[in-house]
C-alpha cells in the first residue's frame, strides 16, 4: 500500500508568504562539554515544595570494541542557563552497552519519581546485547540497571524506544516497544513490535517481564496515540521498519481496549515505497498528522514528510506530504550512514497555537535545522529551512523543554562528534 502523494516545494516567491511574517531566533546560551552525545532526554522532576525542575539526560557511546558506555544526567539545568559551560555531568549508570534513548519514566507507572528507562544496543561488534533497562535513584546515587525485556529467541536485540502504556487493562502501564535484530555478514533481520507486562508489585526492580508479541515488521522508533477507528476512540501505534521499508499503524478492536486478545489486533501499512523509515511524531493540528523521517540508507534523499490521517484508517489511503527531501550525507563515506534523523514538531512559546514549526536532527549529513510555515493555511505545507547548527559531525536526538518556566523554549543539540551538548533559547517575533 502506498500513500498518495503531494510534493511541497521549498523554492518560493518573496510574496508567496507575505502574508506571514515570523521571526525565529536561536540565541545559544553557552556550550556543555561531554564526549560524543548521542540521545538527549529531559527528566522533570516536581520537589516538594511543587517547584517544576528539569535534569538532562544523555546517553553515550563509541563503535569501537570493548569501550564503555554511558548514560549520564545534569540536575536542574533550568536555574543555571547563565553557565552552561560549567554544567558537569554525573553517571547514572556506565553498565549497558550502546545506550540509545534514556528518559524519564512517568511518575503514574511505579507510582515515584527518579526512574530512569534506558533502551540499549545495536547490531555492532560486542555491543550487542541490547535490551530494555530500568534504573533507579536519579538524581543521586542511581542502583544498577534492571532488564526488563524478556527473550524467547535467544537473539541480540537492540531497541530504541519505549513508551508507558496499561496494554491489558490491568491498571498498571506496561512497557511498550520495538526490537530489532541484524547480522550485517549474512544480511539477516528481524524486527518486533511488543510489550512487556508489569508484574503486580515491584516494577522497577524485577526483571524479565512477561513478553507479548504484537507483530514482526516494525524495529526503530514508534509512537502511540489515540485516535478514532470506526466511530470509536482507540490507541493505535504508528511504527517506523527501516529494515522492513514500512511505516504501519496497528490498533486493536477488543472493546476494552486488551492487547492481549491477538485476534482483535489489525494493522495496515500506510506507506511501503520510499526506503527505510526511521522515525515518527505525532501532532494535532486541525487534523492529526504524521512527522516522519525516512533515514536513506543510500545517504542521497533522505526526506521529512507529513501524513494527513484519514477518518477511516481501514479504507482510505493517508496522504504524503514530502516537505523536503534531499538531505545527503557529506564525503565520500557514506556507507552505513544516512541524514535525516528525527524531525519534532514544535512551538517556540509554551503558549502558541497554530501550524508547528519542526526541528530537524540531520544525523550524518552534520546539521540541525529547524522548519518555519510559510502559511497558516492547513491545505499549504510550504515550509522555509535554517540551519540552527553546522558541525564536525553526526547530530543527534534534539529534546526541547521550557525548563526554566519563562514561557520560552529551551532547544538542546547533541554534537556527537564534537564532543558537545549546545543549548539554545528559542524566541519568535510575529511580523
Amino acid at each position: 500500500m502506498a500513500a498518495t502523494v503531494r510534493t511541497v516545494s521549498f523554492f518560493l516567491t518573496l510574496c508567496s508568504c507575505a502574508h506571514l511574517s515570523l521571526t525565529l531566533t536561536f540565541k545559544q546560551l553557552g556550550v556543555m562539554n561531554v564526549k560524543t552525545p548521542a540521545f538527549l532526554g529531559l527528566l522533570p522532576n516536581v520537589t516538594s515544595s511543587g517547584v517544576r525542575k528539569f535534569d538532562l539526560l544523555i546517553s553515550t557511546f563509541s563503535g569501537i570494541p570493548f569501550t564503555q558506555d554511558y548514560v549520564w544526567g545534569v540536575p536542574d539545568v533550568g536555574s543555571r542557563l547563565q553557565s552552561v559551560s560549567s554544567w558537569t555531568p554525573e553517571i547514572i549508570t556506565n553498565q549497558l552497552h550502546w545506550p540509545n534513548e534514556a528518559e524519564p519514566v512517568p511518575v503514574d507507572v511505579f507510582g515515584k519519581a527518579g526512574v530512569v528507562s534506558v533502551s540499549a544496543g545495536f547490531f555492532l561488534p560486542t555491543k550487542t546485547d541490547g535490551g530494555l533497562f530500568l534504573v533507579d535513584g536519579w538524581p543521586g546515587k542511581a542502583g544498577s540497571p534492571v532488564d526488563i525485556s524478556s527473550d524467547d529467541e535467544k537473539r541480540d536485540w537492540f531497541f530504541h524506544r519505549v513508551e508507558w502504556v496499561d496494554m491489558d487493562g490491568d491498571g498498571r502501564k506496561d512497557a511498550l516497544t520495538a526490537r530489532a535484530f541484524f547480522n550485517p555478514l549474512a544480511g539477516s533481520s528481524k524486527g518486533e513490535l511488543l510489550w512487556f507486562q508489569q508484574p503486580e508489585s515491584n516494577g522497577s526492580t524485577t526483571p524479565y517481564w512477561s513478553l507479548h508479541k504484537i507483530i514482526t515488521g516494525p524495529d526503530t522508533f514508534f509512537r502511540s496515540a489515540n485516535l478514532t477507528i470506526g466511530g470509536k476512540l482507540r490507541t493505535v501505534i504508528i511504527t517506523c521498519g527501516y529494515f522492513s521499508k514500512e511505516l504501519r499503524i496497528t490498533w486493536t478492536e477488543d472493546p476494552k481496549g486488551n492487547w492481549t486478545n491477538t485476534k482483535s489486533i489489525n494493522s495496515a501499512v500506510i506507506d511501503d515505497d520510499l526506503g527505510q523509515f526511521f522515525s515518527v511524531e505525532v501532532k494535532i493540528y486541525r487534523i492529526l498528522l504524521l512527522f516522519v523521517c525516512f533515514f536513506v540508507f543510500s545517504a542521497t534523499n533522505g526526506t521529512v514528510a507529513v501524513y494527513e490521517i484519514p477518518n477511516d484508517v481501514t479504507t482510505q489511503p493517508f496522504e504524503r506530504l514530502i516537505i523536503k527531501s534531499g538531505y545527503s550525507v557529506p564525503g565520500f563515506f557514506t556507507n552505513g550512514k544516512g541524514a535525516p534523523g528525527s524531525a519534532f514538531p514544535f512551538y517556540p512559546s509554551t503558549n502558541k497555537t497554530g501550524k508547528p514549526y519542526i526541528l530537524v536532527a540531520g544525523d550524518d549529513d552534520r546539521h540541525a535545522y529547524v522548519m518555519t510555515p510559510l502559511s497558516q493555511d492547513p491545505k499549504d505545507w510550504r515550509y522555509k529551512q535554517d540551519t540552527v547548527y553546522h558541525g564536525g559531525g553526526t547530530v543527534g536526538q534534539i529534546v526541547m523543554a521550557d525548563v526554566n518556566g519563562d514561557g520560552m523554549q529551551e532547544v538542546f543539540v547533541p554534537a556527537y562528534n564534537d564532543n558537545k551538548v549546545i543549548v539554545y533559547q528559542v524566541t519568535d517575533t510575529e511580523g
